[in-house]
């Protein structure tokens, strides 16, 4: 049984920093020598779209962390990411959620085929191809599952792991109150008792801390930027934002606590 997560604001000076990093560099190195073997696939949500993810394969032992992007969004969001998030010994499947579009020159092939046809395109949508994301790796891998989202999708992992046994864990990059007055996510997960991740920019603190406020403290770890503003969803982990990595070495200390 995975412990829960002491409520905290990750804190340090460079120093501290650089001393993680040194650390994440060595678990890096050292937890996995295996290739990364990736192939675009398919499988079916439960209402027929055919759903389209990229699957970042270290062995079919390891459990999957699944990448849901941004909204207007594409797998191609995680083409960089996901391969650093192999060297935790997980495998990752990118998936290609309905409510998306392109990104750097990949093509979103589910919200295509959603043009074509008259289905959901609300966020009880968006969760059915969650959900066959769900299924897809946890019988891959007879494991549970972590979810990885940003923005509106991060919100909706929020929400879907509250009910689902097959996940394990929830990471939300800028999560926020993206399906009112449909559904308020704040209420929805107030219940979660699960392990949670939550990072934002500077700015965008107050707004996810409140998100967060209903679930109980021992369960989240919200992440404070210090060495600069900080940056919103999955651009905080890319190499173009030069602060980023106080935000992995936080998410890396977080997977840690989860093994």
């Amino acid at each position: 049984m995975q412990k829960a997560l002491r409520h905290s604001r990750i804190r340090g000076n460079s120093r501290q920093f650089a001393f993680f990093a040194v650390v994440i560099f060595l678990i890096f190195f050292f937890s996995s020598f295996n290739s990364v073997r990736v192939r675009t696939i398919t499988f079916p949500a439960s209402d027929g779209l055919v759903i389209t993810a990229d699957e970042y394969v270290i062995g079919p032992d390891k459990p999957y962390i699944l990448l849901f992007h941004e909204q207007g969004s594409s797998r191609g969001e995680f083409n960089t990411i996901a391969r650093r998030l192999c060297m935790l010994d997980y495998n990752c499947l990118a998936v290609d959620l309905r409510n998306g579009d392109n990104y750097d020159y990949v093509s979103n092939e589910t919200s295509r085929r959603l043009r074509r046809k008259q289905l959901e395109t609300g966020f009880k949508g968006i969760e059915m191809d969650a959900m066959a994301a769900i299924g897809y790796a946890s019988k891959k891998s007879k494991l549970p599952v972590v979810l990885l989202g940003s923005g509106a999708n991060g919100s909706l992992g929020l929400k879907v792991a509250l009910s689902n046994q097959d996940v394990s864990a929830v990471i939300a990059l800028s999560p926020g109150e993206y399906f009112m007055p449909d559904m308020k996510i704040q209420d929805t997960i107030a219940t979660l008792k699960k392990p949670v991740f939550i990072t934002s920019s500077k700015a965008e603190l107050p707004y996810v801390s409140e998100l967060a406020s209903g679930i109980e403290k021992d369960y989240v770890t919200l992440f404070e930027p210090k060495e600069g503003p900080g940056d919103r969803g999955t651009r905080s982990f890319s190499a173009d934002y030069q602060e980023n990595n106080e935000y992995w070495i936080a998410l890396m200390l977080f997977f840690k606590d989860l093994r």
